[in-house]
């Protein structure tokens, strides 16, 4: 069965886009435990020698958005790769 290339893009997308703002909001309520969960996905890379307090600026809101495309971008190239290999 082919994939539909936007709808599967759409999913990706705002997949991605609230797994960043679960991201962010983590890091505001519980920063020392997301800096430990984190730093595990890191392979224990020590990353309180980089870390920084979330900035809720314009860098949030652009994170947001470059989450989104980047999401979208990804689930287009995704679907059509999967419609051409079924």
């Amino acid at each position: 069965m082919k994939k539909n290339i936007h709808t599967t893009a759409m999913a990706l997308a705002v997949t991605l886009t609230l797994l960043n703002i679960f991201c962010l909001l983590f890091l505001i309520i519980a920063p020392n435990i997301a800096q430990i969960l984190f730093s595990s996905f890191m392979h224990s890379i020590d990353l309180s020698k980089i870390a920084v307090a979330p900035d809720l600026g314009i860098n949030t809101i652009v994170g947001i958005i470059v989450t989104f495309i980047g999401g979208y971008l990804i689930g287009v190239v995704f679907a059509a790769l999967y419609n051409k290999f079924e």
